[in-house]
């Protein structure tokens, strides 16, 4: 590079290495990051997610470790949505939410109209060594889905909204939100910890690269 990369340019490689599926070359930039942020825990993540994406749990497995040593907590991912005038905020698998039964409910019928036009939970995102069906609910719980679940169901056919996440969006939960705005006619801006998404007619504003 005619340019030393610095820690921004090295995390927009290694998010165009994960979507190509690039695995030496993600695992060389991977590795390259790690050392310019040895404290950054979305290092980490990026590195860990990608090793899921391509199959390697041993690859999983071994940045958990290293980030058990180095003493790294990954925080708690969490998605704002402001309906009202009130903020709503959402963790994954989170049942805190007063409607969160009608929430999950509605959420359940989004998907299926999804898998209707041949939409295929990425289960490549779920680490956990559990069964697809088990993979699939807990892709279900993300916490950008269920704050884009209830805003829809609380606001007029047609309203655009704006979700807020503290962390990257999965690589699941950016195909469901382009999906939904289709699906349902709406506009969704969602900022994630790298850019805003502006989603419509299930066309992203980053095209698919974040």
């Amino acid at each position: 590079m005619p340019i030393k990369p610095d820690a921004k340019l090295l995390t927009a490689f290694l998010s165009s290495c994960c979507h190509h599926k690039n695995v030496e070359l993600a695992s060389a930039v991977g590795k390259k990051l790690l050392q310019l942020q040895p404290q950054e825990a979305g290092a980490y993540i990026s590195l860990s997610n990608f090793y899921g994406l391509v199959g390697d749990m041993e690859g999983v497995a071994n940045v958990r470790r290293l980030m058990l040593e180095r003493g790294i907590r990954k925080e708690k991912a969490c998605t704002w949505i402001e309906i009202s005038r009130k903020v709503h905020s959402f963790e994954s698998g989170d049942r805190s939410h007063p409607d969160y039964q009608k929430i999950y409910d509605h959420l359940r019928v989004l998907i299926q109209k999804m898998k209707n036009i041949g939409y295929v939970p990425d289960t490549s995102m779920v680490a956990q060594n559990v069964e697809e069906l088990t993979k699939e609910e807990i892709l279900l719980g993300h916490n950008e889905k269920l704050a884009i679940a209830f805003g829809i169901m609380s606001t007029p056919p047609g309203t655009r909204f704006l979700i807020v996440k503290n962390l990257r969006v999965c690589a699941d939960c950016h195909v469901f939100t382009g999906l939904i705005s289709k699906i349902e006619g709406r506009e969704i801006v969602a900022r994630d910890s790298s850019r805003f998404h502006y989603f419509k007619d299930g066309v992203c504003s980053c095209g698919n690269y974040w």
